[in-house]
């Protein structure tokens, strides 16, 4: 081969070469330009999404994993108070439960970042998820708990679900009277008025014994109300299987009491069912209607 052929083939290789650089940077500089335009949509707080799991970063805090996590949580919060926009959901979570992966027992971190999930971001399932991770991490706090049950019974009405989260506050010592009162109304929300009306009688024993009147005042309040709907309801059930079994109404209610229809319910000397005060239930065969004095609630049975 000639030194001439040889230096053709040495400037085709070198001008090859080059064109395959212009390539690379042309595709290089394609998609950082791609690159800029995704990242001007991310939330500008996105670098926090980088961070790794808390588990990772308390190991390598050398110590000061608390303090990293007031740290991170302080810049969350400036962040956010001034952008909420919906791509905030993915970073509430991840950092939320970085931070509480960093502090286990920064009780305000958790309620922080469940008030921004449900209130803001509409999303009280998420809420719960981070709420339940504290509950767990911190059995001692009644606080917590009470936050779930609010959220499940105010946003997703879960009435069973707030129930059970009023009930696990309530059984700390340190909790307000009021956890017990809402953990009853739970109950009367889902029907089970038998059960309300004994905790809202303990909360009323409760409250006397420690001289708290408010909260003993709206027990007295509650329970007739509760027992009247609890046992018109029975009396209601009462006359209906004694129709299905007489084919007739019973010519007073005092029948269905010796007849052991209604054992669950307070009667008199005379045998006549009662409602919580002392007073009997109005009854009137042709109607069916049953009465309560003291609550003025008329049912009919028909």
């Amino acid at each position: 081969m000639s030194r001439r052929s040889r230096g053709q083939r040495g400037g085709a290789s070198v001008l090859a070469l080059w064109l395959a650089i212009a390539g690379c940077m042309a595709v290089w500089i394609g998609a950082q330009r791609a690159t800029d335009q995704v990242r001007n949509t991310w939330p500008e707080a996105y670098p926090l999404l980088l961070l790794p799991n808390g588990r990772y970063l308390a190991a390598a805090s050398l110590g000061f994993r608390i303090i990293l996590a007031d740290a991170i949580y302080l810049w969350s919060i400036q962040y956010y108070g001034h952008r909420r926009t919906p791509e905030g959901r993915i970073y509430l979570q991840h950092i939320y439960n970085t931070i509480s992966d960093l502090d286990p027992q920064f009780i305000e971190s958790y309620m922080t970042g469940a008030l921004w999930m449900a209130s803001d971001m509409a999303d009280p399932a998420m809420a719960l998820e981070l709420l339940d991770r504290g509950i767990e991490r911190n059995p001692d706090s009644w606080i917590l708990p009470w936050d779930a049950g609010w959220y499940s019974y105010m946003q997703l009405h879960d009435y069973p679900a707030a129930e059970r989260y009023f009930a696990m506050a309530s059984e700390h010592a340190d909790a307000p009277s009021w956890v017990a009162r809402l953990r009853a109304h739970m109950l009367a929300e889902q029907g089970d008025l038998r059960t309300a009306v004994v905790m809202w009688e303990e909360i009323l024993e409760e409250a006397e014994a420690a001289g708290d009147e408010i909260s003993a005042a709206i027990a007295a309040q509650r329970i007739p109300d509760l027992y009247s709907r609890y046992a018109v309801g029975e009396i209601e059930g009462a006359i209906e299987r004694f129709e299905a079994a007489q084919g007739r109404s019973p010519d007073s209610l005092a029948l269905l009491v010796r007849l052991g229809m209604l054992d669950d319910i307070f009667a008199d000397d005379e045998g006549r069912p009662i409602n919580y005060l002392g007073d009997p239930f109005i009854y009137d065969p042709s109607t069916g209607t049953i009465t309560d004095p003291a609550a003025g609630q008329a049912r009919n049975s028909r």
